[in-house]
Formats: structure tokens, C-alpha cells, sequence
């Protein structure tokens, strides 16, 4: 199904009025880096190596009262528990994503040893998701290059079937979207398990994946192990909060990215600051924020500087972007998100498709911007 008309000529305008808004649209990268205090670029191994043992001691807790939650919480209060280790399973993955950026140390082969390290346990391989990943940063917001966060079109939409239209609304979904779905089956990616996907390119790449893979092998193994060699303790007490940890990064990865007013790029209208401006930093609050290592609050930052800041530097750095951006009317994003549970599911439902193919700008059909040209047409 081709857009129509109308809205052809709605994007189109709406792409116009964007150019024509403001004599100079961004500031450039350089005077972003600029504003950044120069501590902020410095990466310290002590620091980074205290947060991946603070995640690690705060999982080996929750393990250590889940017999006491079993006991006088039944099964609600196993559920909760699965919900906090999802959390603090995806504050390990942030220390790890520090090192697959290059910002747990200056060290490149600091950072292999100690991603894996925060990566496996949780079945995530490391090489693998360390390159798919890049692909997102260095094309956010690019309607064809931005991998690992795939732009739905009203017309890609409207290919699929029922199910697949549908399947992100069903709210227990975040369940498998990360792993298996992103991970393992490899959609849309290539799977990051298979060394022959396609993922990847050369022999290199397919080595990195056997050896990471293999990593999470065993370390699954080890925890089968320690489940006394029974499947369904192993389901219950390691894959089950695998599928929590799963749900909290497609939620906060979600909710980093989308949102009514979000726009998105084609090839000749996308730049690297206009799109890392469509990134969103989403206050969680309760003390969350600082838990998850500011992957939550501080992505703006983090996505301009991705290979460059350290998780524990965000917050200042944050300050100091907001005050670079200010001029600029809606650029810099931010969202108190207390309710982002609701949030997540709420825009699962209202955000279906984009808008605008081959306009150069892409939004969607719900945004102030594509409505208020609709109502000033129609008069």
C-alpha cells in the first residue's frame, strides 16, 4: 500500500518548513565536544571494574533470597523478584556495554576481557553485539542504516501479516524480542549465536562469534550445573529472569528511541548530529536511573559521545549538552518517565508505522507537526 497523496504533500511540506525553521538548524559536533568538560572524556579501570563487581554482588544477593521470596511471597513474589533481577541483569549488560563501546578503559583489550565478562552470564555474545550495535550508533535515526533499532514504513507495514503487525502491542512480548528474537533467531540483524549469518562479513567476525557463543555456552552450562542438573530449576532460575533482563532492554531501548514527535532521515537528509538528536533521555526515577548506570537518563549524551564517555560521566555531561541545545527549539528530548512501564506499552500500540517515504523526513502520523499541517490544509 503506497501513501497517499495528501500525505506526500504533508511530509513534503512539513520537510520544507523544517529546513526553512531556523537560520542555522544544530550546533556542530565539534562545538557539542567542545562544551563537554574534559574529565568527562576520561576513562578509569578501578571505576569501571567497581560497578561490574557491584552489579555482580547485588545478582548474587537476589539469588541468595530468592528461597526466602519463594517461601513467604509465593509466586507473586517470585514474580517481582524475576522483575529486579531483569533490572539488575541489564545494569551488568550496561558495564558491558561500556567495554563494547571502548569507554570501560583505553584499552582495547581491557575492555574484550571484561565485556565478556559482564556479557555472557547473561547470554548475550559480546563481539557480535558489539558490531551490530555500532551500526545503531553511527546511523541513529537513518531510516535504512540504523540497525539493531529497524524504522517500520506505512508501507513495510502494510506487507505483513496480522500477527507480525500486532505482535509488539501484546505487552508480554518484550519477553522475547530481545532473546531469543534479536539475539538468537537473528531478526533483523543475523542472528549473534551463528558464526554463517549475516551478521558477518569475514572469517574474523565469524571466530569472534564462535568464541563469544561459546562463552555463553558455558557459562549456561555452569549454570546448570549449579541448578543440580535440573531443567526446570535452570528454566526457572536462569532463563526465566534471562526473558525479564530481555524485556528491560527492549523496553529501555524502546523508549530511548521512539516517541510521537521522533523524526527520521533517509540517505541525503541525514547527518550525524540531526540524528543522534532524536534520542531521548527518560527520567525513571526511584533511584533507578543511577542503578542502570545512566543508559536511561543520560543516552543523549551517551549517543553523541558513545565511544568517548564513560556511563559514570553522562550525568555532567547531560548538564552540559542541555545548555548547548537550548537554543534550539525541541532538540534536546527528555521525558519524566515514572510510569515507563505503561509508557512502553502505550506507545507499542500508538506508534504503528512512519510516514513520508521518500520525502527525506519520516514521521509519525500522530506527531503535533504532521497534525497541525493536516489542519491548516483542510482550512
Amino acid at each position: 500500500m503506497a501513501p497517499s497523496t495528501t500525505t506526500t504533500e504533508l511530509i513534503t511540506e512539513t520537510r520544507a518548513e523544517f529546513k526553512g525553521s531556523e537560520p542555522k538548524k544544530l550546533p556542530t559536533y565539534e562545538e557539542i565536544r567542545k562544551a563537554i568538560p574534559a574529565h568527562c572524556f576520561e576513562k578509569s579501570i578501578p571505576t569501571s571494574v567497581y560497578y561490574l563487581i557491584q552489579d555482580y554482588v547485588i545478582i548474587a544477593g537476589l539469588y541468595y533470597i530468592v528461597p526466602y521470596v519463594e517461601y513467604y511471597a509465593s509466586w507473586p513474589g517470585l514474580l517481582l523478584w524475576y522483575w529486579f533481577m531483569g533490572m539488575f541483569m541489564s545494569s551488568l549488560f550496561c558495564v558491558g556495554h561500556d567495554a563494547g563501546h571502548g569507554t570501560f578503559s583505553e584499552y582495547k583489550w581491557v575492555n574484550d576481557i571484561f565485556g565478556h565478562l559482564a556479557h555472557a552470564p547473561i547470554m548475550a555474545p559480546f563481539w557480535p553485539w558489539q558490531k551490530s550495535h555500532r551500526l545503531h550508533h553511527t546511523y541513529t535515526s537513518h531510516l535504512e542504516k540504523d540497525k539493531g533499532h529497524p524504522w517500520v514504513t506505512e508501507e513495510d507495514h502494510m506487507s505483513r501479516g496480522w500477527f507480525v503487525q500486532n505482535f509488539a502491542k501484546f505487552p508480554l512480548s518484550g519477553l522475547f524480542r530481545w532473546n531469543p528474537i534479536y539475539t538468537f533467531v537473528g531478526l533483523p540483524d543475523g542472528s549473534h549465536f551463528w558464526p554463517f549469518s549475516k551478521l558477518f562479513t569475514n572469517n574474523t567476525e565469524r571466530i569472534q562469534c564462535a568464541v563469544s557463543a561459546s562463552l555463553c555456552a558455558i557459562c549456561a552450562y555452569a549454570a546448570f550445573v549449579l541448578c543440580d542438573y535440573s531443567v526446570y530449576n535452570f528454566i526457572k532460575y536462569y532463563y526465566v529472569p534471562l526473558l525479564f533482563q530481555g524485556l528491560w532492554m527492549v523496553m529501555i531501548t524502546y523508549l530511548q528511541h521512539q516517541d510521537e514527535e521522533i523524526e527520521v532521515y533517509e540517505e541525503g537528509t541525514w547527518n550525524f548530529v540531526m540524528g543522534q538528536s532524536q534520542t531521548i533521555d527518560r527520567t525513571y526515577g526511584f533511584g533507578m536511573d543511577k542503578m542502570l548506570h545512566h543508559i536511561t537518563d543520560g543516552h543523549v549524551a551517551h549517543h553523541f559521545f558513545f565511544t568517548k564517555i564513560p556511563h559514570y560521566h553522562l550525568p555532567e555531561a547531560t548538564v552540559a549538552i542541555q545548555k548547548v541545545l537550548a537554543p534550539y527549539k525541541n532538540i534536546y528530548k527528555k521525558r519524566s518517565c515514572y510510569d515507563f512501564l505503561l509508557e512502553f506499552l502505550r506507545l507499542n500500540m500508538k506508534l504503528e508505522y512512519l510516514l513520508g517515504k521518500g520525502t527525506g523526513l519520516l514521521m509519525y502520523g500522530v506527531s503535533s507537526k504532521y497534525q497541525n499541517l493536516r489542519k491548516s490544509k483542510a482550512a
